[in-house]
């Protein structure tokens, strides 16, 4: 549970340190007192985006933190470095003037997302914006899916249509992508023959560019090998018959010195090299004799693979995949697209997967759906709507993609369920939309039953209310005490009211009030004493006076006599 929060720098809250205890606390103050400012250093605990405007006027740091008691089943003990002994989680969380958010766990510097992780297990806000959420159908599901125990179900259901989603759109961009291919067939055809006449072939312009200046300058060309040929290789005295013949000298007197015998290998070597460099030229001799090409054919090739690489922007590296690539989308257009059908399987084993697992969800939802009812109508008349009936309207999304396989998807993560709170709220009427019906009070009432149906299944030890009461009459505080009282029994509860029945009903009572020192504006955070709490309820009823301080210390009164 939460033991102590601190604040420092938040809006007109410069310093403060409020401590919370077991069972009900309770906030009070008047209209405007900073009550709601405590809530948002919650939310900021929470993981809620910390924004400067939150920064004290003049302050150079905005801090919150919050003690919080675990036990040794808390399941992030591990995951925060905690020892066997510790009892105690902090989330610190400090925001700069430069706008810097940092974040502490345990002194340890953290994250938005541990914060928000450890948070999600010890405290369940509910403020005045998020009971707003229940008019709006679209979260009833996950209302009704939370007070369920199919998470394991609803887990895989939701992967199994996220591969039903993938496969469907692989198999809508695998046949818009040969509708677009059969649009453009002739042209695909077309480029495919230009690339094609080209002859491609790794490094061909370099290699037409080397080939047009030895044609350029054929004759030199010629002449420098010729002669090369001959001093290599040409009558006596060549320079082969003359290494030769040095070789065979050193090795007459390797039997007298056999270093020379090694002088004499190295010429040898040297003459398999020049042997080598021969034939070269003798090749190229015979090639350029051979060859049938002349230059203006060779450039007219050369300028026309230029051309393709301007068109295309390509190197001939480039040209050469383009060619095949299209090649590729030809013969498939040729011969059917194999994508197409193996999409088409793909989505087919998926549906095969999901529809069954969307039917057993739905069976396992509608049953979920009667016990949520009893439970919210039992509970709605406890809390004084004594002709209230509370029924969940179910009902499938008709979805072309798995009736007749059509590419359309109307899949949420959560199924093919729409989900819609229904309530009568008198004997006599008929059940209508939350939304159509419902009083401030009468929201007020559902919102607290469907919190303590969903705090019970998350088994979260701290439930924070924001004027859960809202809307709510005298006649009914009472009432919704009890209900208050009731539930604080195994969790701790947090409450802002301006219902003098719950404030009486809490086991620590904290009054909100702000002041102004020094030429500005201060809220500060008081725990009060029995008599001071007479005070406050007195304001509560009214205003100071004999007769509400005699109820106030009544109510009290009859709050320590209650078991």
């Amino acid at each position: 549970m939460l033991t102590e929060l601190r604040i420092r720098n938040l809006a007109i809250v410069e310093d403060a340190v409020i401590p919370f205890g077991a069972g009900l606390n309770v906030m009070t103050g008047s209209t405007g007192a900073g009550k709601s400012i405590i809530l948002a250093a919650v939310e900021l605990l929470s993981g809620a985006r910390a924004r400067k405007t939150m920064l004290r006027k003049g302050a150079e740091n905005l801090t919150v933190e919050g003690i919080f008691s675990v036990g040794e089943t808390w399941p992030l003990r591990r995951a925060f470095g905690m020892d066997t002994g510790d009892a105690e989680v902090s989330i610190r969380r400090e925001l700069s003037e430069q706008g810097k958010n940092r974040i502490w766990i345990n002194g340890r510097l953290s994250t938005v997302a541990s914060s928000q992780e450890a948070a999600r297990s010890l405290i369940e806000l509910h403020g005045q914006h998020r009971q707003q959420d229940l008019l709006d159908a679209v979260n009833h599901l996950r209302y009704l899916d939370a007070w369920g125990d199919y998470g394991e179900l609803l887990d895989r259901s939701a992967a199994a249509v996220a591969r039903f989603m993938s496969a469907t759109r692989r198999l809508r961009d695998c046949i818009e992508k040969e509708t677009e291919h059969r649009s453009q067939e002739d042209y695909l055809r077309f480029q495919v023959a230009e690339l094609e006449e080209l002859r491609l072939e790794p490094d061909l312009d370099r290699k037409l560019e080397s080939r047009i200046r030895q044609l350029e300058h054929r004759q030199r060309f010629v002449s420098a090998l010729e002669e090369s040929l001959h001093l290599l290789d040409g009558e006596s005295g060549s320079a082969l018959e003359r290494v030769s013949r040095a070789a065979r000298s050193l090795e007459t007197i390797a039997t007298i010195d056999g270093g020379w015998g090694e002088a004499a290998e190295g010429l040898r070597s040297s003459r398999i090299a020049m042997q080598e460099v021969s034939r070269k030229i003798s090749q190229a001799l015979a090639e350029i004799e051979e060859a049938s090409e002349d230059v203006e054919s060779l450039q007219e090739r050369l300028a026309g693979i230029q051309r393709a690489c301007r068109k295309y922007k390509l190197d001939v590296s480039g040209l050469m995949g383009k060619r095949d690539e299209i090649r590729v989308i030809l013969k498939s257009l040729h011969e059917g697209s194999t994508a197409i059908a193996d999409a088409g399987r793909e989505r087919v084993e998926a549906k095969r997967e999901l529809v069954p697992m969307l039917e057993e969800l739905s069976r396992r939802r509608a049953k979920n759906a009667l016990d949520l009812d009893r439970h919210v109508t039992e509970e709605l008349q406890k809390l004084g709507m004594k002709g209230a009936l509370f029924t969940t309207r179910i009902e499938r999304i008709e979805n072309s993609a798995l009736q007749d396989d059509r590419l359309e998807i109307d899949l949420s993560p959560r199924g093919w369920d729409r989900v819609e709170f229904m309530v009568r709220t008198n004997v006599g009427e008929e059940a209508h939309p939350l939304a159509d019906i419902v009083s401030g009070g009468e929201l007020s009432r559902i919102t607290l039953v469907l919190k303590k149906l969903e705090v019970e299944e998350k088994r979260i030890p701290t439930l924070i209310f924001d004027e859960i009461d809202a809307g709510l009459g005298a006649d009914l505080g009472a009432v919704v005490a009890d209900r208050l009282s009731e539930l604080a029994k195994t969790y701790q509860i947090i409450c802002i009211t301006h219902l003098p029945q719950v404030a009486a009903r809490a086991t620590r009572h904290i009054q909100i009030s702000k002041r102004v020192k020094g030429n500005r504006t201060v809220a500060s955070a008081k725990l009060l004493e029995e008599t001071e709490r007479v005070g406050e309820l007195a304001r509560m009823l009214g205003g100071r006076g004999t007769l509400r301080e005699e109820l106030a210390a009544e109510l009290l009164a009859a709050n320590r006599e209650r078991p």
